[in-house]
């Protein structure tokens, strides 16, 4: 039974990160500074106000992200893209989801 268990349990994993898209942000300007790192859908508050990010998914996979200062949108993509110098007033929240998964701030 234990063997089926971690079966059930790594197949899961598995099926959580079929998306193949990743986000990094970090604080400072030019990818500098402390680093926040995602590869899991849901609402994520890095702890910063990013300046600079990598946002990472795979063409057609559905996946989108939301970026956040507080409760307030200040950008959204669903193809990859990266900025190494975000324009006030940054962002400090993320929401990430795919399908018909709503995006809140």
């Amino acid at each position: 039974m234990k063997a089926f268990t971690t079966l059930v349990v790594l197949a899961a994993a598995v099926v959580g990160h079929c998306h193949g898209w990743s986000l990094n942000a970090w604080a400072s300007t030019n990818y500098a500074g402390r680093q926040f790192s995602t590869s899991t859908s849901g609402t994520h508050l890095l702890g910063f106000t990013a300046k600079s990010y990598k946002w990472s998914s795979i063409r057609g996979d559905g996946c989108c992200i939301k970026f956040c200062n507080g409760s307030n949108e200040v950008g959204n993509w669903c193809q990859s893209k990266s900025n190494s110098n975000v324009a006030s007033p940054g962002f400090n929240k993320v929401v990430v989801g795919c399908g018909s998964t709503v995006l809140n701030c």
